[in-house]
Formats: C-alpha cells, sequence, structure tokens
C-alpha cells in the first residue's frame, strides 16, 4: 500500500534543500521536548511534501514517511506555522488550544532565539489562526483536517469523497450499494455552526456520518454502518500513522547530520 494523504490537497514535494531546513528545524522542535528520543534524529525520513490550509491561512500540513524498523514504514505529518509547529499525535487538545489562542508564544520556535526572549510574567500568546468557516471550502477543509488528525482508539478518522480515494486502495465490498453514499463534502450553514455528510473509513469499515462543526469543534452526530472490514485495519502508533511493511523511498530520504 502506498501512503494515503491525511487530507487531499494541492501536495507539493520538498526538494531536498527545503526538506533539509525543515527536518532541522522540527529536530530542534523535537529534542526540546523529547531530547535525545527525537525521531527524526534517528530515522530515516523521506517523501517530505506540503499543502497549504485554506482555513488557517498562511499555515502548512506536512507529510512525509519514517523507516520504522529494516521492514516497516510510517506517515507522519506536522502542522507548521509563525511561531508553531507540531507533529500530529491524534490527540485533540493541542488543535483547541491553538484555535482559542490559548498556546504561549515562546518565541523559540519562530527564530530560535530564545536567549534574546524578553522575560515577561505573563507570555504572550499565539494569535488563532482558525478564520470564520464557510461552508463551500474552508469548512469542509477543516472537517478533512480534523477527522484526519483526531484519533480514535482504532486511529484516524479518514473521509472519503471519491471511489478511487487512496485509503481505499484494494478494499472490497459485498455489493456496489456503498457507492451512492460517496461524494464531495457538501455542508451548510445552520446558525452559528457547519452541518454536512460525509462517508468515513475507520477501524476497516465504511460509515456514512452526519457532521458539525462549531468554533473549531468537531461532533459527529451520527453514524451509519455502510460495509464492514473492506480493507484491513491500519496500523498506527503515534505519531506514525498507516504503519505498513516496505521501504520508504531511500532515493528522497533526507536526513538530519
Amino acid at each position: 500500500m502506498t501512503h494515503i494523504p491525511l487530507m487531499p490537497g494541492p501536495w507539493l514535494p520538498l526538494a531536498e534543500s527545503e526538506a533539509q531546513a525543515f527536518l532541522e528545524r522540527l529536530t530542534s522542535v523535537l529534542v526540546r521536548s523529547h531530547g535525545p528520543a527525537a525521531f527524526t534524529k534517528n530515522l530515516p525520513i523521506s517523501g517530505l511534501r506540503v499543502t497549504p490550509l485554506s482555513f488557517y491561512p498562511g499555515w502548512l500540513l506536512a507529510e512525509g514517511e519514517a523507516q520504522l524498523a529494516p521492514n516497516e514504514s510510517g506517515t507522519f505529518n506536522v502542522l507548521y506555522g509563525p511561531g508553531f509547529m507540531w507533529v500530529i499525535d491524534g490527540e485533540s487538545k493541542v488543535i483547541h488550544n491553538l484555535n482559542s489562542g490559548s498556546i504561549p508564544d515562546t518565541g523559540w520556535m519562530v527564530d530560535g532565539k530564545e536567549a534574546n526572549a524578553v522575560k515577561v510574567a505573563s507570555p504572550a500568546f499565539l494569535p488563532s489562526p482558525l478564520i470564520k468557516l464557510d461552508p463551500f471550502v474552508t469548512g469542509p477543509d477543516y472537517l478533512r483536517f480534523f477527522c484526519g488528525s483526531i484519533w480514535g482508539d482504532e486511529g484516524p478518522f479518514l473521509l472519503v469523497e471519491s471511489s478511487d480515494a487512496a485509503i481505499l486502495q484494494g478494499a472490497t465490498f459485498p455489493d456496489d450499494t456503498w457507492r451512492k453514499h460517496i461524494k464531495p463534502i457538501t455542508m451548510k450553514r445552520v446558525d452559528d455552526s457547519l452541518t454536512g455528510d460525509a462517508a468515513v473509513i475507520y477501524a476497516g469499515s465504511l460509515f456514512s456520518a452526519k457532521f458539525k462543526v462549531q468554533n473549531g469543534e468537531v461532533f459527529m452526530e451520527d453514524d451509519e454502518p455502510l460495509a464492514g472490514d473492506v480493507i484491513p485495519k491500519q496500523r498506527y502508533q503515534s505519531p506514525f500513522r498507516n504503519v505498513r511493511a516496505g521501504t520508504t523511498q531511500t532515493a528522497d530520504t533526507t536526513g538530519v547530520r
């Protein structure tokens, strides 16, 4: 199985020099929280690519492959914006804190000059990057991002909007009744929230779900099983998803020296 993007988008591969710079910055962030266990110091990384995020203007979602073992690889994602870099780990707290403007701006993620930072009694906070969502572009994009980034007990919730979606590679269905549920997300505004229906793959099964998005919170209000066990359950071990047998492409591996 090839890589499965966290969400559809105009993904662009990073050139080698860009990938090197990105990994060096990511490693400096991870070393502060994980020390020598930072995965970018210990695992070969390849296939780095980025896509812009319509609901966080000026921010990027990055994605790459890590060689976890000689015959095993996994996909990771990084949310990257002004003064902020976070490896998506399936937990919602960081995204909620970011949306509410309650993440302290420590300064070191911007330019690394922590020693020169002015110490103030109450830290400044990163401004929330979340814009008012519309039902046509930014709302559906945010729903795709949130569902792929926040994991349940069986991993991420990946929305399926076309019958040739990457997540459906090798899928087997008992019949064709599922196809009528597969369509691009459409949302509508209801009071101060957006609502919409979407097909979702979770734990290897396909569901039809009703979602509500309100103030950056996503609620799954109803779900209906469409077909069970259509793909093998994805393996994941935070922060890696789609853990699978095989090696990443060594040709574009970028290591941090």
